[in-house]
């Protein structure tokens, strides 16, 4: 049957054609400027990981499960060692460390919710604490901690991807703590381990916590449960009270742990390092400087490398043919039903004509290695919207922009916003865009952050500022 959809069709492989913004990139930019980005943050931050709490209790997360992995004279009980999730391979075995980083963020997120009221505790930001809130009142403040990577031990729905360890496992695994399958053995994984030991875990209340922890788990995990469980109000309470205090809030976090975080990501360093100097100064109370002028200021920093001045020279380069793109779709979307000469009416009061996309295409072609720097779908895209812009016909521009916005659609399996009906009226299918002014869209103007709020939200942490 044709359109048929099939659960086959989506349970694959990543495929970077969908992207995680569906609704609101009809263009599919965002794996455009994302890689370009991602050339000058290294995958060290996301829209998903950028706050200093999360990322240290991940890696505080993970350094208890390596202690667990690594230390010999712990036995597991004979009923979870012969576990078919762990069988062959025990503490080694990948359902093994998924079961304690699930276990370790429950109970962070339980202690947070019993101390909410305390002083000084800040919750918000804690990935799971509408849920963990939730089960604790629904359990009147007994919920029960079941080691298991099974979602039947999950608090937040889809744990494994969703929860700290999910969201924060692409930066630390960037930054070499741990290879595939949270292989801590790797060689390149003894420098940043080190650097934890001496920098973090002994200059912190960390490293006491950890033992404690560990403590814990090795008396939890010898019992004879083929699926370890405890209440709650069971875990000890200066363990419960002294989790609380070393991650009680973001500010707290940041202060203890800003240089260790500076010096493995090294984000203060090249053109993030420009970026952060930038940030730095930048103190505005209305939200700070737009991106735009924060990337023009970090380029002209004296003392950067050539090539990592070019890394923020390519995004200079890149935005504002991406913005122009996306404001001509803005408008073939400003109206249910419209010719295409309405639309380039509209494009003529905002500034802009015929020679607009073909000058900023023609900047990028002249660039050298500028389309090297990215692949697959981003490079694909990228090529494609390049060819349309080079077109000096802005009827050509348009037609070709609606069909391009078609096959991105087609691509997630979705229709599209917007038909040519005799290649001259325009159909929206869809809520319409507002019309912009000139003084809202000037031409050049930005509409992508390149996770400029981000890694301003991250530094804020790194402050000792919550959020």
């Amino acid at each position: 049957m044709p359109n048929t959809f099939r659960l086959q069709d989506v349970l694959t492989e990543f495929d970077d054609k969908i992207t995680s913004e569906l609704n609101v990139d009809p263009l599919g930019l965002q794996v455009i400027w994302s890689a370009y980005g991602q050339k000058i943050f290294r995958q060290r931050i996301s829209s998903i990981s950028n706050d200093v709490r999360n990322f240290t209790l991940n890696l505080f997360d993970h350094a208890v499960t390596k202690s667990l992995v690594e230390d010999d004279t712990m036995r597991l009980g004979r009923a979870l060692l012969n576990h078919p999730a762990h069988a062959g391979r025990g503490k080694d075995s990948a359902a093994f460390k998924q079961a304690c980083l699930i276990y370790l963020e429950n109970l962070f997120a339980f202690t947070m919710v019993e101390a909410q009221d305390r002083p000084g505790v800040e919750t918000g930001g804690i990935l799971g604490i509408a849920k963990a809130r939730r089960r604790w009142e629904e359990t009147r403040g007994a919920p029960t901690l079941l080691f298991s990577a099974d979602p039947k031990a999950h608090v937040l729905v889809r744990q494994n991807s969703l929860g700290v360890s999910g969201r924060y496992k692409t930066p630390l695994a960037e930054m070499k703590f741990f290879g595939p399958g949270h292989d801590y053995t790797l060689p390149e994984s003894q420098g940043p381990w080190q650097a934890a030991e001496r920098q973090l875990f002994s200059t912190t209340s960390l490293g006491s916590l950890r033992r404690q922890l560990v403590g814990h788990l090795q008396t939890l995990l010898a019992s004879e449960e083929r699926e370890p469980r405890i209440g709650f109000k069971e875990v000890p309470a200066p363990l419960r009270k002294s989790l609380v205090e070393a991650f009680r809030s973001r500010a707290a976090v940041g202060h203890q742990t800003r240089n260790f975080w500076l010096g493995v990501t090294e984000l203060d360093r090249g053109a993030p390092g420009a970026i952060y100097n930038v940030l730095n100064d930048d103190r505005l109370p209305d939200g700070g400087l737009p991106t735009s002028t924060i990337f023009d200021l970090a380029a002209r920093r004296g003392s950067l490398e050539p090539s990592e001045r070019d890394k923020l020279n390519r995004v200079r380069l890149l935005e504002p043919f991406l913005a122009e793109l996306d404001l001509l779709l803005q408008l073939v979307l400003s109206a249910k039903s419209q010719t295409v000469d309405d639309v380039l009416g509209k494009w003529t009061v905002l500034g802009r004509g015929g020679d607009t996309l073909p000058k900023a295409a023609a900047r990028i072609d002249a660039a050298p290695d500028m389309q090297l720097q990215v692949a697959g779908t981003a490079a694909a895209r990228l090529k494609r919207l390049l060819e349309i812009s080079r077109s000096s016909d802005m009827r050509t521009q348009v037609r070709q922009l609606v069909a391009y916005h078609g096959s991105i659609m087609e691509d997630r399996r979705q229709p599209p916003w917007v038909r040519l009906v005799r290649e001259e009226q325009l159909k929206v299918d869809v809520g319409t865009r507002p019309l912009p002014d000139e003084s809202s869209r000037p031409p050049g103007a930005w509409v992508h952050q390149y996770y400029i709020p981000q890694f301003r939200n991250l530094l804020l942490g790194l402050r000792g500022v919550d959020a």
